[in-house]
């Protein structure tokens, strides 16, 4: 997602339309929480026009960094959203979007994006076999002695474990490098929660941070 942009005549017909359909759906009296028995709504109360100029038409996410919302878990985007409207997760960026969301556009945000299943992003550069078979190694098995396996928390495949662990799978290498440099600045700051995603990126080395991120951005989602 990103900032605002000034509107074009294209793109306020799409608004335009976008709101049409909401107001016959009733899409904007969604419930007070995201569950996973809420219906898709077939678009979110707020265009997704700024969304995809970054996360791509359908959320797949994009080569440059910016991480794939599709068939995430609505609990997890919803939550995502609302951390970054009160500033307790950092981007500049999301949070100059998010702060002007409604709980319930967050919600249906969150809803339209889960329910997408777009094919994952093919970066520029396919990532070197011997990069993604020792990132492979990393996510089904970890590395001794005190580096976990990616998919010991985020479920087999990286598919997603509820809504504290997020699917992994498919996400750009860019994003998952630049997320796990996050936690890391993180953990320098204070020690970090035992179990935690900050925990975990304090234990790995650069080496393995690019194996981890080769092999997700080269499985299915």
């Amino acid at each position: 997602m990103t900032g605002h942009y000034p509107p074009s005549p294209g793109r306020s017909r799409l608004r335009l339309g976008l709101l049409a359909l909401i107001a016959i759906s009733g899409v904007c009296h969604a419930q007070s929480a995201v569950t996973a028995t809420d219906p898709a709504p077939s678009t979110p109360a707020r265009s997704p026009a700024s969304c995809v100029s970054c996360h791509g038409t359908l959320g797949a996410g994009a080569a440059t960094g910016a991480p794939r919302l599709a068939g995430m878990n609505p609990d997890y985007l919803a939550h995502a959203l609302s951390m970054f409207k009160a500033g307790t997760r950092a981007s500049a960026v999301m949070q100059s979007v998010a702060h002007n969301l409604s709980d319930g556009e967050i919600r249906s945000l969150a809803v339209f994006f889960s329910a997408q299943h777009p094919p994952r992003v093919e970066g520029a550069h396919p990532p070197p076999p011997a990069l993604v078979m020792a990132g492979k190694r990393l996510a089904e098995l970890g590395a001794a002695p005190d580096v976990p396996a990616c998919f010991s928390c985020h479920a087999a495949d990286g598919k997603g474990n509820g809504a504290r662990y997020p699917s992994i799978a498919g996400e750009p290498a860019a994003f998952v490098i630049n997320r796990l440099h996050e936690f890391q600045a993180r953990a320098k700051a204070g020690t970090p929660a035992p179990g935690t995603m900050t925990a975990v990126a304090a234990t790995l080395n650069e080496q393995q941070i690019e194996q981890a991120a080769a092999y997700l951005s080269v499985i299915d989602p």
